[in-house]
Parts: C-alpha cells; sequence; structure tokens
C-alpha cells in the first residue's frame, strides 16, 4: 500500500513539472513590430529595433521586424532611424503588436552668403529653399553676418536659391543629415569678368601684372594668373596689360554678353648687354666666370668683357667670379635703358707663412711680427706666425730682445695658393764672424805658448846693439 502511494506521489510531480514546462514553451510568443511614417504612413525601411537597449535588428522592405518574447513582463522597445527622430515607449508583455509611427527629424540649417570679391557677408540677400521631396517651400534674407537660418527634416533634399541686388543669382541642390547643417557660399557681381595672364611661350601664368579697362585699374593678377573685374555688360575694352618683364599689351578686346574670362598672353621683354669685371685697379680682369640666376653665362675675355643676349627685362642675380679675387653677388635690374653692368673684383688675401730662427736654424718664439710698420702678431714656440694679406709688396720684420731686427721684403702674388717667408734673428754683440776669428786666434796663441814651455820651440838670443861676443879661447 505504501509503495502504491509513494509511486503515485512521483508520477504526479513529474506530472507538475511537465505541465510548467509546457507552459513555459507556450508562453514564448512572437511581438510584431510595424515602423511607419508618422506624416504620411509609409512603411519605414531599416530602422533599427531595441530591446531593453540590446539591438535586435533591422525593420524590412515592408517596415516590420519581429520579436520572440517570453512574455514574463514589461520591456522597453526603442526604435531609430536617420532623418527621424527616435521613438521609444514601455511594452506591456500582454501586447503582440506594436505599431511605431517616427516623426521626421529637423535640422537648424544655416545657410552663409558672402561677396566673392570682397569676402565680407551680404547682408538682405533672398535665400529660398524649396523642397525636392517634400513639400517644403520658404524663404529668409540674410542678416548682418550674412546667415539665413532654417528648420529642415533631416535626411531630405532641397534646391536652394539665392539672390540680391547687383549680384549674380545662383542656385544650388543641398541634402540634409546630421553631418551636412551648414553651407557657404559666394555671389558674383553682375557683370563680373576675369582676365587671366599668361607667358606667350610656356602659357604658365604671370603674377602681380597690372591690369587696366578703359584707363581704369582693375588690380594686378594673383598666382593663378587673374584678375577680377565688374564691367558694364558686353562689348568693347581697351585692356592694358603691364609688366616689369615682359612687352606692355594694349589691345582693344571685345566681351560677348557671356563671356567671363579672357586670356591674354604676354612676351618677354629682352635686352642686351655688356658685363664689364674690372679689379680696384680698374685692370680688366680675364676669364672671370659670370652666372646669371643660377646658370652659367659664360667668361669675360681680354678685356674683362661679356656680351649677354636677350636677358629678359627686370631684376636677376648675378655671380661674378675670378680666381685670386674676392667674388660678388648683386641682384642687379636690366632693362632697354640699362647700360653695361660694372663689377669690381677685390683680390682676395694670401696666405703667408712666417718662419723665424736664429742662426743655426733653430725655431724663436715670442718674436714681434710687424708688416710694413703694422703690428701682425708674434711668433709660436715653434717660430711661425701665419698672415693673410692681400696681393702687393711688404716688409716684414722680426723684433725681440736680445736679437737684431730682422727685415725682409716679401711680394705677395694675386692668385697664390700661399706664400713662406723666413727671418734669421743674429745675437746682439759682435758679429759671429769675427767672434769666430778671435776665437781661432786665441786657440794659436795658446798652442803657442803650450810648446814653448815644454821647450818643444828654441827661442833664439839676441845680442844687444854695441857690444860683441867675447873671443873663444884657444887651447894648446
Amino acid at each position: 500500500m505504501d509503495s502504491k502511494m509513494g509511486s503515485t506521489f512521483t508520477y504526479l510531480i513529474l506530472g507538475v513539472v511537465a505541465i510548467a514546462l509546457i507552459c513555459s514553451a507556450v508562453q514564448a510568443v512572437d511581438v510584431d513590430i510595424t515602423v511607419k511614417d508618422a506624416e504620411d504612413g509609409s512603411y519605414i525601411k531599416g530602422a533599427s529595433v531595441y530591446i531593453d537597449n540590446h539591438y535586435e535588428g533591422k525593420t524590412d522592405s515592408d517596415g516590420e521586424f519581429s520579436y520572440e518574447y517570453d512574455g514574463n513582463s514589461r520591456y522597453t522597445l526603442k526604435v531609430t532611424k536617420s532623418g527621424y527622430e527616435d521613438w521609444d515607449d514601455r511594452i506591456d508583455a500582454k501586447e503582440r503588436t506594436v505599431v511605431v509611427r517616427m516623426d521626421s527629424g529637423t535640422v537648424d540649417f544655416k545657410v552663409s552668403v558672402y561677396d566673392a570679391g570682397t569676402v565680407q557677408p551680404i547682408r538682405d540677400a533672398r535665400v529660398d529653399i524649396t523642397g525636392i521631396s517634400t513639400t517644403f517651400d520658404d524663404y529668409e534674407r540674410t542678416d548682418s553676418s550674412g546667415c539665413a537660418s532654417f528648420d529642415l527634416e533631416d535626411g531630405e533634399e532641397y534646391s536652394v536659391e539665392i539672390s540680391a541686388d547687383d549680384y549674380a543669382e545662383i542656385t544650388r541642390e543641398i541634402e540634409v543629415d546630421s553631418d551636412t547643417q551648414s553651407v557657404q557660399y559666394w555671389l558674383y557681381p553682375e557683370g563680373q569678368f576675369a582676365f587671366k595672364v599668361m607667358d606667350a611661350r610656356s602659357n604658365s601664368p604671370i603674377e602681380g601684372a597690372a591690369v587696366k579697362v578703359d584707363g581704369k585699374g582693375a588690380g594686378t593678377t594673383d598666382g593663378n594668373g587673374v584678375v577680377t573685374v565688374v564691367l558694364d555688360g558686353d562689348g568693347y575694352y581697351d585692356v592694358e596689360v603691364a609688366h616689369p618683364s615682359y612687352l606692355t599689351y594694349t589691345k582693344e578686346v571685345y566681351l560677348g554678353e557671356n563671356a567671363v574670362i579672357e586670356n591674354i598672353l604676354l612676351t618677354k621683354s629682352t635686352a642686351s648687354l655688356f658685363v664689364l669685371v674690372f679689379d680696384t685697379e680698374k685692370k680688366p680682369i680675364s676669364g672671370a666666370k659670370v652666372l646669371v640666376d643660377g646658370k652659367d653665362a659664360g667668361t669675360t675675355d681680354a678685356f674683362g668683357r661679356l656680351g649677354l643676349d636677350a636677358v629678359v627685362t627686370g631684376t636677376h642675380a648675378f655671380e661674378v667670379s675670378a680666381p685670386g679675387y674676392v667674388g660678388q653677388k648683386e641682384n642687379r635690374k636690366t632693362g632697354e635703358t640699362t647700360s653695361d653692368l660694372v663689377f669690381e673684383l677685390a683680390c682676395a688675401k694670401v696666405p703667408v707663412s712666417v718662419l723665424v730662427e736664429n742662426p743655426s736654424h733653430e725655431p724663436v718664439g715670442e718674436v714681434k711680427i710687424c708688416v710694413n710698420g703694422a703690428a701682425a702678431g708674434s711668433t709660436s714656440s715653434a717660430g711661425m706666425v701665419s698672415l693673410d694679406l692681400a696681393p702687393g709688396t711688404y716688409n716684414i720684420t722680426g723684433t725681440m730682445d736680445g736679437y737684431h731686427q730682422a727685415v725682409l721684403e716679401t711680394a705677395v702674388k694675386a692668385g697664390s695658393s700661399g706664400e713662406s717667408v723666413v727671418l734669421t734673428l743674429e745675437p746682439q754683440g759682435l758679429p759671429m764672424g769675427v767672434i769666430a776669428l778671435l776665437l781661432i786666434v786665441v786657440v794659436v796663441v795658446v798652442g803657442i805658448a803650450g810648446a814653448v814651455a815644454t821647450g818643444r820651440v828654441e827661442i833664439p838670443n839676441r845680442r844687444k846693439p854695441g857690444r860683441r861676443a867675447p873671443p873663444k879661447r884657444r887651447q894648446f
């Protein structure tokens, strides 16, 4: 009996569990979500669906999205789509169908208008904006900062038309989104015309050309060779273009009704001239090398002259150099009235090495060196001093206590790679030759005296005058 009751109880528990599982499975249901445009009721494709801030997917082409939900509690449904304001709400667990109606998002859109010539804002310009895919149609006038503001729908396309007194009207198309919330436009004055000035040979733009129209200055060309001017309409105009390096352009030009730019070609103005190169004594320098704007133009002849043909009018960088001379760099202007260009080169200094020694050819340090009487330095312990002298003739003097002054005339040649000078200082007192002779005499005298003392040399007796020697006696 007890065993039967135990089995029955077991089966009862299993049945309850099975029923609970079945009920749980039954409660997991699909929730159908439909997303529509709040204004026209159209279905919105590609809207993002979030459940309790978790991304679940996007709506299909019919604006629908199905979500499997357990139905136990309320949840937060959020839908987003570019061009629309975000939608979110708390959804009851019993709801099986949810319809989301999204309002179009708006953007505070700004249009700024500027004068193309002065880059100043244009006040009271009329800005008309018309929706291309919407019914929006409105206009505003720009304020003192050249700005007009509109509330436009995010993700929509619009046509923008801008007009102002004395300016050419423009029309543009824009697409508004979160990344594009403002635009800027130039307005060009009515009748504005452009001249583009170029080199006749290379077609490269010419900067800094002065343009006149009917005798009135229109300005100078920019880096693109362009200058703009406001004209009174189509017709004939007297145009003059001048540039320091080009021949002046003067011509009557017809500008048609639809013309906006006129190309003007300038021919370079050239002149022939001579470059003359002299030294500081006005003597011509032959073989001087001449560079013009960094390019080799040639070397001067025996008269120090170099002829240059077709030099473009303007300012050029000249560089003149010659062996043994200090090079010269100068910017010189050239033109039809330019006379010969004269360059004067100073002789380059030559390194001169001075060695001072004594009669025994030993170097003497701390010797004061003068050049033409002017102090030039003192010798080192090696008896050396280095000088830089211009070509010419110099008296180089060496002076030191205890020595006689040494003077040597030296010629320094132009273009020399270096000169050497040797000064010999004689000690003060008797000349060395005299001292040597005295030494020889002393040695000889000492030698003779020594020989006499040792008896090696017999000195004959000398009788006194008036006295005879006694006769020798004979011995028998």
